[in-house]
């Protein structure tokens, strides 16, 4: 699956949103509902940036081929709050494109430019609408300011609010 990450840090963080769903669920899940609402605007645009049709001919007749819809219905932000394997990075807020399709369309050709002469053939018609990643990746970009402010402001929040508690 195609993913986009930043780095924001916030000390303490995995360890309050673990102890917030046993003491207060409900105000750990307002704190992640807020966190994904101000990532909303990046999902969208991501979702109108995938083509409708298919963007290679014969593409759309394999089982699990590209269908506009269903690619752009699986644009998703999702939340985890755990440590990524191998690191001491919590990735809070992940914009990801869960259909097989859609990661094509938008990393093929990252790593390599094709290992056959179709596999060259797909990727040089693929890079005619951009290079790889031709949509998650220069979407968070340009909407990580925006939604690196609305998580803080979720987390400043939820901590005001654990704080007028605790007095």
């Amino acid at each position: 699956m195609a993913s986009v990450s930043t780095k924001v840090e916030v000390n303490g963080l995995a360890d309050t949103l673990r102890t917030l769903r046993r003491v207060d669920p409900e105000l750990r899940k307002t704190t992640i509902r807020r966190m994904k609402l101000a990532a909303k605007p990046m999902q969208a645009e991501a979702k109108k940036l995938f083509p409708d049709a298919s963007p290679l001919s014969g593409w759309g007749n394999w089982r699990g081929g590209y269908d506009g819809r269903t690619v752009k219905r699986n644009v998703k932000v999702s939340f985890k709050g755990s440590k990524a394997r191998n690191s001491d990075t919590i990735p809070l807020l992940t914009l990801r494109q869960t259909s097989a399709a859609g990661v094509i369309f938008d990393i093929a050709g990252r790593k390599s430019s094709g290992n056959s002469p179709s596999g060259r053939a797909m990727i040089a018609r693929l890079d005619r609408f951009a290079p790889a990643s031709r949509v998650m990746w220069p979407t968070a970009e340009r909407h990580m300011p925006e939604v690196v402010q609305g998580v803080r402001s979720a987390i400043d929040d939820m901590s005001e609010i654990i704080n007028q508690e605790l007095r």
